[in-house]
């Protein structure tokens, strides 16, 4: 992603919830549709209401059940989008943890291992 392009901090597409120790977001994306390039500040968890089939952006492309879970800790952030390379609709509900990350640098994401990869 190039220096011109703003990076948000919307981390879905709308806010559901918010209090002082928890933001919760969905993000729903049409067949081809790629979210905002964001940045992640806060350690989040993510779930897969739909299956789903994902590309990150290097070109990697994965396929997730619904019920795809996992665990994120951001270190000093992670910036990324997403794009739906399905032909359905893809949901998932994302739960950031306020008060920045426990690490100082990004870790490897937990998950519970409902995922291949497509390629």
């Amino acid at each position: 992603m190039g220096n011109s392009e703003e990076i948000s901090r919307e981390v879905g597409t709308e806010l559901l919830f918010e209090n002082d120790r928890v933001k919760v977001w969905g993000m729903a994306l049409e067949p081809g549709e790629t979210s905002p390039y964001h940045q992640h500040d806060n350690d989040y968890v993510f779930v897969y209401t739909t299956p789903s089939r994902i590309s990150g952006g290097q070109g990697e492309v994965r396929e997730y059940e619904e019920g795809y879970v996992q665990y994120t800790e951001v270190g000093g952030g992670i910036r990324h989008s997403i794009t739906n390379v399905s032909d359905v609709r893809h949901h998932q509900i994302i739960v950031e943890m306020k008060g920045g990350s426990v690490s100082a640098t990004p870790q490897t994401p937990q998950n519970n291992g409902r995922s291949r990869s497509a390629g």
